[in-house]
């Protein structure tokens, strides 16, 4: 078996791994938003809808830093949403208006039975070389609807009754992409 074989099977194997990991804790405790320390951050404020309801509009109005505007920074919003099945659409940059340049609003509607609304920013510092920095650094700031499912239990206010069935498990999917992974690393390791 040549090196570069051995290599090929190596990265897979580890990106199955970080995959299955990334789906086993990608949302975090169940019902608590994940918030900016907005000191931290190119904002002086920052506030956003609390709890997310179904086919509504979660909002958010960000209101720069004096030192981000005068150094010509600029930024970019970035929602996902993710459902009660375990499933987040791919993440969109979210469209933002203001009328002064130093506040900016956005809302987006979130989808039916949904857990929760992912979000970041992405800073530009053009003043800097356009170097960028992302808030937070590594994932989302989370915000959570009235009715979530997560790690194997219901939660939120807003839950109807019958929406909750109490067969609903992450395991099949989980199942289903162990069994997927057997496969597609037998598959890799046969040999020729």
């Amino acid at each position: 078996m040549g090196d570069g074989t051995l290599r090929l099977k190596t990265a897979f194997v580890i990106l199955i791994a970080i995959t299955l990991i990334g789906t086993a804790s990608a949302a975090g405790e169940g019902g608590v938003n994940v918030e900016p320390v907005v000191e931290d951050t190119i904002f002086i404020e920052i506030d956003h809808t609390e709890t997310t309801t179904d086919l509504e509009d979660w909002e958010i109005t960000l209101t720069l830093s004096d030192d981000a505007i005068s150094n010509n920074t600029t930024f970019e919003l970035t929602t996902q949403m993710c459902n009660n099945d375990g499933v987040c659409l791919p993440p969109t940059v979210a469209e933002t208006f203001s009328n002064d340049g130093k506040t900016f609003t956005s809302a987006v509607t979130t989808v039916e039975d949904h857990s929760y609304v992912n979000w970041r920013i992405k800073a530009t510092y053009s003043d800097d070389n356009n170097t960028t920095e992302t808030f937070p650094s590594k994932g989302f700031y989370k915000t959570w609807s009235d009715c979530w499912f997560n790690d194997g239990e219901w939660g939120g206010d807003g839950c109807k009754e019958g929406q909750i069935d109490e067969d609903d498990s992450f395991l099949p999917a989980v199942s289903a992409a162990l069994t997927a992974s057997a496969f597609l690393f037998a598959a890799a390791t046969r040999s020729e």
